[in-house]
């Protein structure tokens, strides 16, 4: 069974699933120009290759009394794997690895946020991100207030949280990789809640931080 707890999608709506075979699909030139459009992405946001991957069919799901198809997926221990559409644009290639980029990163600054003992640096740096400012600001897209209004915990969402299990939606997750996915796909001066978008900005700085060390 398909789980979010460990792999984060980036939906769009679901198209129906291809009949050819995954070995068909993998040797055609349209796949083998995507792959390489891929790796030179991410190349160009200094990521491991390696650790992305195309995967030649969709993975289907349903979530907030809809069908959907997932456009990519990232896991905690960096791996990112995006599903081919040969619908789907540079551009577009682009913003969905942007935004399972930015959940990579997260979940490496959450793992070692969640290491730290309560007066840790990371925990002083973020304690300002409380539960009730963060809710206060919903989403920067649809998509990202799409899992506020599914949000099921008792109180709001807490930064670095384990969000799926505790209420069924990853509010504060998603929001930060939509402002990934804008930054990349509008620039610098693109027009973003200025909270989140400082937010993002920290959660990126104490990767690299981690990067470093």
């Amino acid at each position: 069974m398909h789980r979010w707890i460990r792999a984060t999608p980036s939906v769009a709506q679901a198209a129906p699933a291809s009949e050819r075979s995954a070995r068909e699909i993998e040797s055609s030139p349209g796949f083998l120009k995507k792959r390489d459009m891929l790796a030179a992405l991410t190349r160009d946001f200094g990521y491991d290759v390696g650790k992305v991957t195309l995967g030649p069919q969709t993975k289907t799901f349903d979530y907030l009394g809809q069908s959907f198809t997932s456009e990519g997926q990232s896991f905690p221990d960096g791996r990112i794997e995006i599903y081919y559409d040969p619908r789907m644009s540079d551009a577009r290639l682009g913003c969905c690895l942007a935004h399972e980029l930015q959940h990579v990163r997260y979940f490496a600054v959450r793992g070692a946020y969640c290491a730290e003992p309560a007066d840790g640096p990371l925990r002083r740096r973020f304690a300002r991100y409380a539960p009730q400012l963060l809710a206060a600001q919903r989403g920067v897209s649809n998509y990202s207030n799409d899992h506020w209004d599914a949000w099921k915990g008792d109180a709001p969402p807490t930064l670095f949280s384990f969000e799926l299990e505790e209420g069924e939606s990853e509010p504060i997750n998603e929001t930060i990789a939509e402002v990934a996915k804008a930054l990349y796909n509008w620039g610098p001066d693109v027009r973003v809640n200025p909270l989140w978008r400082e937010l993002h900005d920290a959660i990126n700085e104490e990767y690299a931080a981690l990067q470093r060390a």
